[in-house]
C-alpha cells in the first residue's frame, strides 16, 4: 500500500474506512462465491451461500462478473431505499473482488451540488433568452425587465471588464485571430456575470460592460457586481483555458441611479443604458491598471462586511474634473 508503515496502514482502516462500512466479496471466474466478509447485512447481502452462484444471490452484480477488464469502480449504485454503495471490482490471483462502502452522505452532497449546478445552467439559459428578447419581442422584455415602455430610473450597479496583455491581439503576431481570441475571453467571463445576476450590456474594443440590479435579487447590486469582478480575477489568476499565460483584466464597478429602457434600433429593441454611473465607469476602464478592482464610493457603500477588502485608491491619468472617491480591491489574507 504504497510503502506505508504499517501502523499507518491499521489507523486508516480503523478511522476512514471504518466509518463506510466496509464489506467484500469473493467470486470465481465461473461466478460462484468464494468467500464474504465485512458489513454485508448493511448492503442487503445477508445471507450468503458459499459455492452457488453469485448471479443468484445479489442481483446488482448480474452481468458485471466476471470482470472483462483490471478494475471498475462504480461511485453511486442505489442498493436500498436509504443505502448508497460505491463498489470497487477488481481482479487478483484469478479471482474477482467486490468492496463496498457506504456512499450514502456522499451521495446526497453530489445531489446538492448537482442541482446548484443545474439552478446555475437554468439561470444562464433564463438571462441568454432574455437578452435575445432584446432584440425579438418587446413585450416580452419589457415584462421580463419589469421596464415601462417609456424607460425608467433605477438604481444599478456597472461593471466594466477590460481584457489586457491576450495572447495573439499583438498585430507582430501574423498568424493570431483577435476577434477569436477576444470572444473565447468573453465567454470565459460571461458565466461569472451571468451566475451572479447580471446582464451583459454591450462590449467596447476588449471590455465588455454588466449592469447588476436589473434583475430581481436579494442582494443589493453592489454586492452583486462585487462577487461577479472577485470571480473574474479569480479566472485569471488560476489560469484556466483560455485564459493565457500573459493575459491581465482591469474591472471597474459604479453604482448609482441610471435611466434605463428599450429603444428601437432597426427591427428590434435593445437594452440602453444612460446616466453618470456609466459614464464614471467607461472613463475610468480607460486608465485602469490590469490585476486590480478599482469601485467607486456609492459601491464601496453597499458593501457591508466587504468594505475591509478595499483600501482608498486614484488612478494615474484620470481626466475627470469631478473624480468620485475610489476604492482598490485587496484580498485579505
Amino acid at each position: 500500500m504504497l510503502n506505508l508503515p504499517q501502523p499507518i496502514v491499521t489507523f486508516l482502516c480503523s478511522t476512514v474506512v471504518r466509518d463506510r462500512f466496509p464489506a467484500y466479496l469473493q467470486v470465481t471466474k465461473t461466478g460462484k462465491l468464494l468467500a464474504f466478509g465485512g458489513a454485508c447485512e448493511r448492503y442487503g447481502l445477508a445471507p450468503l451461500e458459499l459455492d452457488q452462484s453469485i448471479d443468484d444471490q445479489i442481483f446488482f452484480l448480474a452481468g458485471l462478473l466476471p470482470l472483462q477488464e483490471a478494475a471498475m469502480h462504480i461511485p453511486f449504485m442505489q442498493l436500498d431505499e436509504d443505502v448508497i454503495a460505491e463498489v470497487h471490482l477488481f481482479v487478483d490471483n484469478q479471482h474477482d473482488w467486490v468492496i463496498l462502502f457506504d456512499a450514502t452522505s456522499e451521495n446526497e452532497e453530489h445531489v446538492l451540488i448537482q442541482q446548484k449546478v443545474n439552478d446555475l445552467s437554468l439561470l444562464r439559459r433564463k438571462h441568454a433568452r432574455s437578452l435575445g428578447h432584446l432584440i425579438q419581442s418587446e413585450i416580452v422584455a419589457e415584462n421580463f425587465l419589469d421596464i415601462r415602455p417609456a424607460g425608467e430610473q433605477k438604481s444599478l450597479s456597472i461593471l466594466v471588464v477590460k481584457c489586457c496583455n491576450i495572447e495573439g491581439l499583438d498585430d507582430n503576431i501574423a498568424a493570431s485571430n483577435p476577434l477569436k481570441i477576444l470572444d473565447a475571453y468573453l465567454s470565459a467571463i460571461s458565466p461569472s456575470i451571468l451566475d451572479e445576476g447580471g446582464l451583459i450590456h454591450q462590449s467596447i474594443g476588449n471590455s465588455i460592460v454588466a449592469v447588476f440590479g436589473v434583475l430581481p435579487s436579494t442582494r443589493s447590486s453592489s454586492m452583486q457586481a462585487i462577487d461577479a469582478s472577485v470571480r473574474i480575477l479569480q479566472l485569471f489568476e488560476d489560469r484556466q483555458p483560455p485564459i493565457g499565460p500573459s493575459a491581465q483584466c482591469a474591472l471597474v464597478v459604479t453604482t448609482g441611479i441610471v435611466t434605463i429602457g428599450l429603444l428601437q434600433v432597426g427591427f428590434g429593441k435593445t437594452l440602453t443604458v444612460m446616466g453618470q454611473p456609466m459614464d464614471v465607469a467607461v472613463n475610468l476602464n480607460e486608465n485602469s491598471e490590469s490585476k486590480t478592482l478599482i469601485i467607486d464610493k456609492l459601491t464601496f457603500d453597499g458593501l457591508d462586511k466587504r468594505q475591509k477588502s478595499f483600501r482608498p485608491a486614484s488612478l494615474a491619468g484620470n481626466s475627470m474634473t469631478d473624480a468620485p472617491s475610489l476604492y482598490s480591491y485587496h484580498p485579505m489574507q
